[in-house]
């Protein structure tokens, strides 16, 4: 008996399952506010046929409907008689709900035109126009043309028009277009133009604004405007502005290189302990305490990371870190350790190592190395296959140089082509500098 019973919970608790979800409510970020009210004639189309009444009196034969009015006859001299007769029109179209000012527990409206509403628990309106409107539990609106929309709760509109959205805990509109939000938890837009978003948590597809102020500020798609400032900036497709600081500032989709490089960084500053984009960063600088990472192009100023500074291509004055490196770069490297892995134009400094694919410049450290030299290394020991340039150091090695190994100094005039057959006669050609 126990096992059968068991079989059937098992079997009815996935159908329950089932149940449950199909009957939930929508997920709450697509929850912005009451759908407005949709036209007439498509409200009209919708509603089920009226049923044919009777013909009128009359004998005009049409269809409209016809409401009982009740009416007095006086054409004898009893009492009056009262008769019913069809004849007023039934109205179709839903009522307009137009006041000055509108108070109640839970009103629900189709139309507001005036000063201001009052939910003493919660308000619905699908079309506000006026002054404000104020709910303690949820103020829910379709379209709200106003100065203020206020709440203790939730403020919810699918479109807002006006001044400010301002509650305790929540505020969300899909399309707002006005001052800005300000909440002390969670403000959502979908398409923001306004000035701010404050709140502990601030979300929107696109803003075009100020600024966004906050624990953790977030586009998904676009950041248009001064700055984004609080602990968590992300700007998860693009940044076009002056500043981004944070704790952690980022923009793309990923926080650590190697990810999709779809983001795109335009403006003056982007600063924090992590400061990174996923994608193209073109502005000034890129600061970050620990890190500051680009994923693919890094065309500025200076980028400085106190641990690291990387970028996949650099064209700068300096790349600044205690390791600094990329996949080419074009400017200073200046760091404990400067690694470009292709190719690097310009100079690497470093009180440790220095290594380059390709190098166009100098190299100034304890030991540099590259696969290629055009140029000048300096330091304590210095490795090259092809030196077109000048050694100088305690140990110097380039397999096409004068001499593979020499001291102090060693020159180079790009012989790494020639056959080995020809090594030592392009030395005696050249003669020997060793020393």
């Amino acid at each position: 008996m126990s096992a059968r019973l068991l079989r059937t919970c098992l079997a009815v608790l996935p159908c329950a399952a089932m149940t449950l979800l199909a009957a939930s409510p929508a997920k709450a970020d697509d929850d912005f506010g009451t759908t407005p009210a949709r036209a007439r004639g498509a409200a009209a189309s919708e509603k089920p046929a009226a049923p044919s009444p009777e013909p009128t009196s009359s004998g005009s034969g049409t269809n409209e409907p016809r409401a009982e009015v009740l009416t007095i006859d006086r054409d004898t001299d009893d009492a009056p008689v009262r008769r019913r007769r069809r004849e007023a029109p039934i109205a179709t179209d839903p009522p307009k709900d137009w006041a000055v000012l509108y108070g109640g527990l839970r009103p629900q409206l189709g139309t507001f035109g005036g000063i201001a509403t009052l939910g003493a628990a919660s308000s619905r309106v699908e079309r506000f126009y006026g002054g404000a409107s104020f709910a303690t539990v949820r103020n829910d609106a379709g379209t709200h043309v106003g100065a203020l929309q206020l709440a203790l709760g939730r403020n919810l509109a699918h479109e807002y028009i006006g001044g400010m959205q301002v509650s305790l805990t929540e505020n969300r509109a899909k399309s707002f277009t006005g001052i800005g939000q300000l909440t002390l938890a969670y403000n959502r837009a979908g398409d923001m133009v306004g000035v701010t978003q404050i709140a502990g948590y601030n979300r929107s597809k696109s803003f075009a604004g100020v600024a966004q102020i906050g624990l953790y500020d977030r586009t998904d798609e676009s950041f248009a405007g001064v700055a984004q400032v609080g602990l968590f900036d992300h700007a998860r497709k693009s940044f076009k502005g002056i500043a981004q600081i944070g704790v952690v500032s980022a923009t793309g989709r990923e926080l650590l290189p190697g990810g999709s490089q779809e983001g795109s960084f335009a403006g003056v500053l982007q600063a924090g302990a992590w400061s990174v984009v996923d994608g193209s960063f073109g502005g000034v600088a890129q600061v970050g305490g620990a890190f500051a990472m680009t994923d693919k192009e890094f065309t500025g100023l200076v980028q400085v990371g106190g641990l690291a500074a990387y970028s996949h291509d650099f064209k700068g004055v300096a790349q600044v870190g205690m390791a600094s490196f990329s996949e080419r770069s074009l400017g200073m490297q200046i760091g404990f350790a400067d690694l470009a892995f292709r190719e690097h134009t310009g100079l690497q400094v470093a009180p440790g190592y220095t290594y380059a694919g390709k190098l166009s410049g100098a190299q100034i450290g304890i030991v540099n190395r590259a696969k290629e030299v055009k140029g000048v290394q300096i330091g304590l020991f210095n490795s090259t296959q092809a030196l077109t340039g000048v050694q100088i150091g305690l140990v110097n090695h380039a397999e096409d140089g004068l001499l593979p190994w020499t001291g102090i100094i060693n020159v180079g005039f790009g012989d790494g082509g020639e056959d080995e057959g020809d090594e030592a006669e392009a030395r005696a050609r050249h003669g020997h500098v060793a020393m």
